[in-house]
């Protein structure tokens, strides 16, 4: 294996691969010695007593167990995704066996690390918060939705429900960050027992922790408050701290309840609004609260009740670790990628960490006092969300970093001009060149996040990477590098060539271009995130990657309040339109086609679609739009703009036009369907979710998941039969796109920017060209 340093250069050996019935498996988790991939990382926690840090990945349906001597990872899978949306409560770790629970899909989690396994137990109802009792092992969790206590009796392999609350309250989009668990359960093993308190009733209700039976319950005096922030519980003092934020997001009270003497104590708070990472520190009887909207964190001195103010650079402030040993809290700022050290017993900011990356709005940030370094899951976006696979390390001594690697996740493909390979970029900051034999040169980008290619007229490819969104105009989040990034595969092959020897291009634009399409006059074309109440808009380079002129940004005629909304860009050349399309602003909303002609840069029409659209597909007289949450296509007359519906089954997710039909993929219906004056419905015979539908020599190439394998199939349209191409055994975990597991819980997607799980291409010698972003591979199958 060789390394060419100056390049971030990685060749790698045929020994690597596998091969079964002419198809080429390229296996990118070798490059860091994983069998599992993780992408997409979310909360983090240390375990200081096994120098271990907990990484939980929001993408795949796996924790990253990271070394805290050497940082080497390793991926354990579990049975589903962990929703986004949560916070720091979600994931606890049982000191007395180093076991990890996390809240997973309306599911419970435990990872045992010793056994390289994990469990899982269905909950019926999403839960938000959990804690576990370290002398029985027993698991117990709370959340808005469930009126009831759960409690997971480990060794038998049972949950008991409780009922204890007066009402549920269904996690919703509120086109903002999610709020915190306003219920929250801690366990005291010192105690045996196990107290939850409810905010909406600001009631303490104490259990059994061997049992779950319910013991007690009183009314706590706290001010009302929708949005309870966990700060931390002492079991040494058997003190529960939380701080109270109102429906106003207004910060009014922290609280230190004594859960068995009732000597509670409260202080009254500024009202500053957002609060966020709120922490304590149980040596100094303290707890911290940074604020999203303004530039101070407040210190809460429990032992004289004073409310300390410290001044700090920045607003956009996310999470927190405090550094008992040394007296220091780290803040994170999302806003300007930074890390704010405040010295405790001075009460003043001691040093400022600028330029640390894109900083997660998750609250979640961990410090190892084994080894003095501070854990950040750099990647999520600026509201929720996650981009990436890897976790980022700050030595605390000199504030150096280190990026450890969880995965290999692709996100597209295309391939070289004038080359017989194809390069693979991934969800981080890497692509590889890889050859059909399956070899591969793998580089460094100089920026993370790539997400989505195309190739130029000259053979150069275009790249656009970076988180999500920016926020630009109204705020900039300084540390989100998005920007398009031109690349001559012609001399990645050049033996001592530097990064400026095949990089052309490289300009910033004010948010990722979530889709990129070039027009046949070369122009580039870019879909934008919104930020709130502003006009959609696309970006254009009408002459190649040169300096991006915001003023010259194209209004498409249609205001956005929801983020993330929009969806897809397709370019029609026989008509030199362009197609946008966006989700509704609820989810009981319909969607939108808008048309742009791209001469004049102007929009044409604004056509009304059924809900949550996931695909756009033309031919010379019609535009078709699946409707995902309708189970409808929309089909749109080219020259009157007539609409007509056609029935799909349920959850039409990708579509294609061969031999002059409509075929569509149901993704909950496992079926594949021929769209005519009478429909066909083909089943597939192996059970799964259809996610992808390609068309390539007269055949439809489908691919399927579920949650041990994918399956590569081919449709003869026919014979009316499918075949199996090629099949990979594997823990996928969590597979459908019928979760509201994103920003803004939009549905029909995968992930942020993830809208499709595999690419489809094919090359000259009519093999099929597929990525699998939840496994990290690549396969390259022959059809001859």
């Amino acid at each position: 294996m060789k390394r060419l340093l100056t390049l971030g250069l990685l060749i790698v050996p045929l020994c690597c691969l596998a091969a079964t019935n002419d198809a080429v498996e390229v296996d990118f988790l070798k490059l860091y010695n994983l069998k599992v991939n993780g992408a997409g990382p979310l909360l983090v926690r240390a375990n200081a007593q096994r120098n271990r840090i907990v990484l939980v990945n929001t993408y795949t349906s796996s924790v990253s167990l990271v070394d805290g001597t050497d940082h080497a990872v390793e991926n354990i899978p579990i049975q589903s995704r962990v929703p986004q949306y949560l916070k720091n409560t979600a994931l606890t770790i049982d000191r007395k066996t180093g076991n990890i629970v996390i809240v997973g899909e309306k599911s419970i989690h435990v990872v045992f690390p010793d056994e390289k396994r994990a469990v899982s137990f269905p909950t019926g109802k999403q839960a938000e918060m959990v804690a576990v009792d370290e002398n029985t092992g027993n698991v117990f969790f709370v959340g808005r939705e469930d009126r009831r206590v759960g409690l997971l009796d480990l060794k038998k392999g049972t949950i008991k429900s409780v009922p204890t609350f007066d009402r549920e309250e269904k996690l919703v989009n509120l086109n903002a960050t999610p709020p915190p668990s306003i219920r929250k359960v801690v366990c005291d093993a010192g105690l045996g027992k196990t107290f939850v308190t409810d905010g909406y009733t600001a009631t303490l209700f104490t259990f059994s922790t061997k049992d779950g039976k319910r013991l007690s319950e009183r009314k706590l005096d706290l001010k009302e408050g929708s949005r309870w922030h966990f700060a931390g519980y002492d079991d040494q003092t058997h003190a529960l701290y939380v701080v109270i934020e109102t429906n106003a997001r207004k910060v009014v009270q922290a609280a230190k309840i004594d859960v068995e003497g009732g000597n509670d104590r409260f202080v009254d708070l500024p009202e500053l609004t957002e609060g966020v990472g709120v922490t304590f520190n149980p040596a100094r009887d303290e707890i911290y609260i940074p604020y999203d909207n303004h530039p101070v964190v407040h210190v809460v001195d429990f032992k004289t009740g004073e409310v300390i103010e410290v001044k700090i650079p920045a607003y956009g402030n996310d999470a927190s670790a405090v550094d008992e040993e040394n007296n220091r809290l780290y803040v994170t700022s999302w806003a300007y990628g930074e890390i704010d050290v405040i010295d405790l017993n001075e009460r003043k900011l001691a040093q400022r960490i600028p330029d640390a990356g894109i900083i997660p709005h998750m609250f979640s940030i961990a410090l190892n006092p084994t080894n003095r370094k501070l854990y950040v899951p750099l990647g999520a976006t600026a509201v929720n969300g996650s981009h990436g696979s890897a976790l980022t390390v700050f030595d605390t001594r000199d504030f150096s970093t280190e990026k450890i690697y969880t995965g290999w996740a692709p996100v597209d493909l295309i391939r070289a001009k004038d080359k017989e390979s194809f390069l693979v970029f991934n969800a981080e900051d890497a692509f590889a060149e890889v050859f059909p034999d399956g070899s591969f040169q793998h580089h460094k980008l100089p920026f993370p996040y790539p997400r989505s290619v195309v190739a130029t007229q000259k053979g150069n490819v275009y790249l656009a990477y970076g988180p999500h969104q920016s926020y630009w105009p109204a705020v900039y989040i300084w540390a989100a590098k998005n920007g398009i990034l031109e690349i001559e595969p012609k001399n990645l092959d050049l033996p001592e060539n530097r990064f400026s020897d095949f990089l052309t291009y490289d300009r910033r634009i004010p948010r990722l271009a979530q889709g990129i399409a070039l027009d046949t006059t070369g122009a580039l074309w870019g879909l934008q995130n919104s930020w709130g109440n502003e006009q959609q808009f696309l970006t254009c380079f009408p002459e190649g990657i040169r300096m991006f002129a915001p003023q010259e940004r194209i209004a498409l005629g249609d205001t956005i309040i929801r983020e993330t909304i929009p969806r897809i860009l397709e370019y029609d050349k026989a008509e030199n339109n362009l197609y946008v399309v966006k989700l509704g602003e609820q989810e009981e909303d319909n969607g939108k086609l808008i048309i742009l002609d791209a001469g004049t840069k102007k929009p044409k029409h604004i056509l009304q679609t059924g809900r949550t659209p996931t695909d756009l597909v033309f031919d010379d007289r019609f535009i078709y739009v699946s409707n995902f949450d309708d189970n409808t296509i929309s089909k749109f007359d080219k020259k009157t703009f007539a609409t007509s519906i056609v029935k799909t089954g349920r959850k039409p997710l990708k579509m294609v036009l061969a031999g002059g039909s409509l075929f569509v993929i149901n993704h909950n219906d496992n079926t594949l369907q021929k769209i005519g004056e009478k429909t066909t419905t083909h089943r597939i015979g192996f059970a799964g979710h259809p996610d992808n539908l390609f068309h390539a020599d007269g055949k439809l190439i489908l691919t399927s998941h579920n949650p041990d394998a994918l399956r590569i199939l081919a449709f003869d349209r026919q014979t009316k039969t499918f075949s199996l191409l090629y099949e990979k055994h594997y823990p996928y975990g969590e597979t459908t796109f019928d979760t509201n597991n994103s920003s803004f819980y939009t549905r029909g997607q995968f992930g942020d920017a993830i809208f499709e799980i595999t690419k489809i291409k094919t090359d000259a010698q009519n093999r099929l060209w597929v990525t699998d972003f939840l496994s990290g591979k690549l396969f390259i199958i022959s059809m001859d």
